[in-house]
């Protein structure tokens, strides 16, 4: 296109020198010196006219490459994109040298990153193998600023703490984003790993608004999977404070870390070692390879943006984002194409519970309060409305759901939130009629349950 446009100019110079003026008076003049002057004056014109016309290639030039020069610095570099979407998760934080009285009382030093003092001189910090501690100030006795950046522990670093902490016959299989450790037969270890990666995938791919900056974890996502249930259990009893008896799985937001053990592995059989067998074993009790991938969904929200460590997220919301992923899809290596669809165990349970049990303010009590999730007579039912509501919004008011996930994420750890404030905030953006919402999803739930 430019040099078709000087070309243009050039053709122009040329028109203008053969209609000039002068050159009809030098062709009508009888005179010699008048010939002569006219010559002069003519050859001054066409010079005049050639600088005029290189003058304007240079100015048209200079434009373009002004022109050129904006176009370029308005466009944002691939890398500062991926940053966008990334968010601020990989930000350089400062390392840090704790030292701090344990649970025995005796001094430990670590190395970690300050997530935040509280008033009171105390610490929450995030350790390289990714555990959070909050640290009162009568446990903190030194902290001391390194030149260094805050990065987690290195491969090796790694296995040779969980080796030293869960004692021998531990192997582990790394992925992308996870590093298992586990008691079980390697080919099930790939299995799962195969199948978080998965999870994770799709995870980050479902969410494509602006509202949500998503980024990559800060430290590997450990799972540690044992032997058999026996040895879950004999584990699980020592770090939670729930009866464990039903359990297939944990997710601890204080260590980071996803605890299972072999679905495969029986009492009274060989666990499996091909995929098919696993697959057939599996089957045989889906509710358990559910609950593993609820916990597994809790992980990955936790390490990727959609919820913040020790702030203080409505149960509702964290539970309802992990029973409408814990569908899972195991006829396929590829895809989770189950995502979206109705969780037939919750959509059962929500429609008999608002058939007989479900009280006018159910929803309100949902959104302001954790209590439901805290009871065992009303936990089963408060899982089954977190499905529904959170399916119902995410279905019917995706942009507004992104934009209440992106406010609750930016909360601050270990700020205590009221149930007025929990209340205040869904209003915010969902609007304060609550009654006109309730009927709304009572009917949407309705036809997809019919």
């Amino acid at each position: 296109m430019a040099k078709t446009y000087f070309h243009q100019i050039r053709m122009t110079a040329l028109v203008t020198i053969k209609s000039n003026p002068c050159q009809k008076s030098f062709q009508v003049s009888p005179y010699g010196k008048s010939h002569s002057r006219l010559r002069k004056k003519s050859a001054t014109v066409r010079r005049t006219t050639r600088l005029n016309s290189r003058k304007q290639r240079q100015d048209i030039s200079r434009i373009v490459l002004s022109v050129l020069c904006c176009l370029l610095l308005s466009q944002p570099s691939s890398a500062q994109t991926s940053s966008k979407q990334q968010g601020t998760a990989e930000q350089a934080h400062p390392l840090y040298e704790f030292t701090i009285l344990n649970k025995q009382k005796q001094e430990q030093t670590l190395q970690a990153t300050q997530v935040v003092e509280t008033r009171d001189g105390g610490v929450l910090m995030l350790t390289r193998d990714g555990r959070m501690l909050n640290v009162p100030p009568q446990q903190l006795k030194q902290r001391r600023q390194l030149d260094k950046i805050f990065t987690p522990l290195g491969e090796s670093e790694l296995e040779q703490q969980l080796t030293e902490e869960l004692g021998p016959g531990f192997t582990f299989t790394r992925t992308k984003h996870f590093i298992l450790c586990s008691q079980a037969d390697k080919r099930y270890s790939q299995w799962c790993g195969s199948l978080f990666e998965r999870l994770y995938k799709v995870m980050r791919n479902y969410w494509d608004s602006n509202e949500l900056l998503l980024h990559e974890p800060q430290v590997p996502l450990i799972a540690i999977i044992f032997k058999d249930r026996a040895a879950f259990a004999a584990y699980a009893s020592q770090h939670v404070k729930k009866d464990v008896t039903d359990l297939h799985g944990y997710y601890s937001s204080q260590s980071n870390r996803i605890v299972l053990y072999d679905l495969t592995a029986a009492s009274n059989g060989q666990p499996a070692s091909a995929d098919a067998d696993i697959l057939v074993k599996i089957r045989k009790s889906p509710s358990s390879i559910v609950s593993v991938l609820h916990e597994c969904t809790h992980q990955i929200a936790f390490n990727i943006g959609l919820h913040t460590r020790y702030a203080d997220n409505p149960l509702w919301l964290t539970e309802g984002i992990a029973t409408f992923f814990e569908t899972p899809n195991l006829n396929s290596k590829a895809d989770w194409q189950t995502v979206g669809r109705p969780n037939s165990l919750r959509i059962k349970q929500f429609v008999d519970y608002a058939r007989s049990r479900r009280k006018a303010d159910s929803l309100q009590t949902l959104i302001s309060s954790n209590q439901r999730f805290q009871n065992q007579e009303t936990l089963l039912d408060a899982y089954a409305e977190a499905w529904a509501f959170s399916y119902f919004l995410i279905k019917t008011r995706r942009r507004d759901y992104e934009k209440y996930l992106k406010l609750i994420a930016d909360r601050k750890p270990l700020i205590k939130v009221t149930s007025e404030e929990q209340l205040k905030a869904f209003q915010t953006v969902f609007g304060n009629d609550l009654m006109l919402l309730d009927q709304q999803f009572l009917n949407y739930i309705r036809e997809i349950a019919n």
